[in-house]
């Protein structure tokens, strides 16, 4: 928007310097036609400046977002350990998987939950990502809730905790398809083709 408010400015400034029906202005009135010029360029200059400021600023949002990214694909990870090895590990070496979630609830990671509501992620994320990020982020908010309900059996938490720990793993590869598309790896119509193939299998597990 900037940068072609700053070079709207140019061509005028260009037209009213060369154009041949202002040669008597320029003529008659040259101090006030060098103002008004100068007038000009320095609302070129403004522009142009914040142009700069601006994609300088989207390039560290980015860079910002990317960091958050990899530390939440770092949270899923030890989630992935603890729920193999704390839960689906000791249920078949047959430990009680009712008693284990009562003393060591299932829980989303923090980092992962709370992506709905920042900023970066509202602000660059693509809307499939994101779209595919919220049917992700639901269905492991409902095997935690089922996983940890008192009531249900013990073979039946295995299969949620399983699923569960197939999603935790969708969640990291959708994040990092976003921070290769960030990063300029990949193009967004090659994300948007990964996308589709990851939201299938969120919506098939």
């Amino acid at each position: 928007m900037y940068i072609l408010i700053a070079l709207a400015l140019v061509l005028l400034t260009l037209f009213l310097i060369n154009a041949k029906f202002f040669d008597g202005l320029r003529t008659r009135k040259a101090r006030s036609f060098e103002f008004f010029i100068s007038v000009i360029s320095t609302f070129t200059g403004f522009f142009i400046a914040l142009s700069l400021n601006t994609i300088l600023s989207d390039i560290n949002q980015k860079k910002n977002l990317v960091k958050v990214l990899d530390a939440t694909n770092l949270s899923l990870e030890n989630s992935e350990m603890k729920t193999q090895g704390m839960y689906l590990n000791a249920a078949k070496k047959g430990a009680d998987i009712s008693e284990i979630i009562q003393y060591a609830p299932l829980e989303i990671p923090k980092l992962y939950s709370n992506m709905e509501t920042n900023t970066l992620v509202s602000d660059y994320f693509l809307s499939n990502a994101f779209q595919a990020y919220i049917l992700c982020n639901d269905n492991l908010q409902t095997f935690v809730k089922s996983a940890n309900a008192t009531n249900a059996p013990a073979e039946k938490k295995i299969q949620i905790l399983q699923k569960y720990l197939a999603h935790l793993d969708l969640a990291k590869q959708i994040n990092t398809l976003e921070i290769k598309r960030l990063n300029g790896d990949i193009s967004q119509s090659d994300e948007d083709q990964e996308l589709q193939k990851l939201t299938q299998q969120i919506k098939n597990n």
